[in-house]
């Protein structure tokens, strides 16, 4: 528990601006905080057990008599000389104590009572800290602070949402940083962004577990590997040795006070329920999907491109804010189809579709055909469609402008983003609007 809070305070802390400027989500934070924990907490258990054997000696010592409490500390001088320094624990001085205490006057029981508290005193202090040392060596390891810190060379600090989605892909944020820069800078792009973005109604659906009550979804984790040992009162955890305390008469109060106290001695697992279910809903918008019907023809390359796939980016972003799909058409000899439902987890595949060099034909009407089938199937209404082109091409067939009439009908917009002098007019009609490049 010291861990897990740690490593979130630490973790929170530093990325308290990016959460506030957008650049990471909460969520995200979380996720990643709870995936390097249960990669690493295992490595703890060493520093929990490490003074295993100490703690059953005291727990073992402090039930004996006052008569053989002298030849016990007699027996342990050693051990006591080789773990604690002189200024610790002076075990000669107890011992000695012991030896001039008189039996009859209850000096014995406080000396030995004195001497305990002493001792779990000192143990509980060196425990803690010797295992905060490895606390803080972990969180230190944590690849999201050490890059927060800058102690990563070749590293940038995170300052983008792009940087952040991409930080696991560093090739990948190179090739994107050129796209990046032009959407944030080319005025087109964010009036289409801003556009696009300003037709979001912020009305949502959930999913089918929205209106469950939380506390029915909580799982407990089942036991599965055992780790060591540790302390605590979890009763179906107890080690063998407990439940001789439990059953023995004159040794079931010991068992009481340690079950009190959380001091009973307990299997530690890897599988642990560490986190509480969370009251997030998957958030999905009532409105259709943007589609973007892209032009990857050989005569789209160089700036054109550029362009084209920096507006791809600039629309895509938009999903997180409005909680809309977003569907990727290609088209040159064929239409080939990119699915965009959270840019987190999809990111490396538009990534790599951005990546891709523009080639080959020019064949509007199989994307135009995909998307008229995207939102028919999915009875998807106020949809928007991004066309993207020189728009040099034969003109509409009649059977699909048909097909672009059911869809309209289901109040789906288009825009365009026009290359080049000769378009085709016919298309650029279906547009409310329209932006020369």
């Amino acid at each position: 528990m010291i861990y897990s809070q740690e490593l979130k305070d630490r973790t929170f802390k530093a990325y308290e601006e990016d959460v506030s400027n957008g650049v990471v989500r909460q969520r995200e934070l979380e996720e990643k905080v709870l995936m390097y924990y249960r990669r690493t907490t295992p490595s703890l258990q060493e520093y929990y057990s490490r003074y295993t054997p100490e703690w059953e000696a005291f727990y073992s010592s402090e039930h004996l008599p006052d008569m053989a409490f002298l030849p016990y500390l007699k027996q342990m001088r050693g051990a006591f000389k080789k773990r604690y320094e002189l200024t610790e624990l002076n075990i000669d001085y107890y011992i000695s104590l012991l030896e001039n205490a008189s039996l009859w006057s209850g000096e014995g029981t406080r000396a030995k009572e004195f001497f305990l508290d002493k001792w779990h005193q000192l143990l509980t202090r060196k425990e803690y800290d010797y295992q905060y040392m490895h606390i803080n060596s972990l969180c230190e390891g944590f690849d999201l602070l050490i890059r927060k810190q800058g102690k990563e060379s070749g590293n940038k600090l995170l300052g983008s949402r792009m940087e952040w989605l991409l930080h696991n892909y560093p090739d990948l944020y190179r090739r994107m940083l050129p796209y990046e820069t032009v959407m944030k800078r080319n005025p087109v792009i964010r009036q289409l962004a801003h556009l696009l973005g300003k037709k979001h109604r912020d009305q949502q659906k959930y999913d089918s577990l929205s209106g469950v009550d939380k506390r029915i979804l909580i799982r407990h984790s089942p036991h599965s590997d055992i780790t060591g040992v540790t302390l605590g009162n979890d009763l179906n955890s107890l080690l063998p040795v407990e439940y001789c305390y439990l059953a023995d008469d004159a040794l079931r109060a010991v068992f009481m006070e340690r079950y009190a106290e959380k001091r009973l001695q307990l299997f530690d697992y890897q599988s642990k329920e560490t986190e509480p279910v969370k009251d997030d809903k998957h958030k999905v918008s009532g409105q259709g999907p943007y589609i973007i019907c892209v032009d990857t023809s050989g005569s789209m390359q160089g700036d054109r491109e550029i362009l084209s796939k920096s507006a791809i980016l600039a629309i895509a972003q938009l999903t997180e804010k409005t909680h809309r799909k977003c569907y990727v058409i290609n088209f040159s000899d064929e239409a080939v189809s990119l699915l965009i439902e959270d840019l987190g987890r999809d990111m490396p595949k538009l990534a790599e579709f951005l990546n891709k060099r523009f080639d080959g034909g020019t064949d509007i009407e199989p994307a135009l055909r995909e998307a008229a089938h995207i939102i028919n199937g999915n009875d998807f209404r106020e949809s928007d469609i991004v066309l993207i082109s020189d728009f040099e091409m034969p003109p509409l067939s009649r059977d699909l402008m048909e097909q672009v009439k059911v869809i309209k009908r289901r109040k789906t917009s288009f825009f365009g983003l026009v290359f080049g002098n000769k378009p085709e007019m016919e298309y650029l009609n279906l547009c409310e609007r329209y932006w020369e490049m």
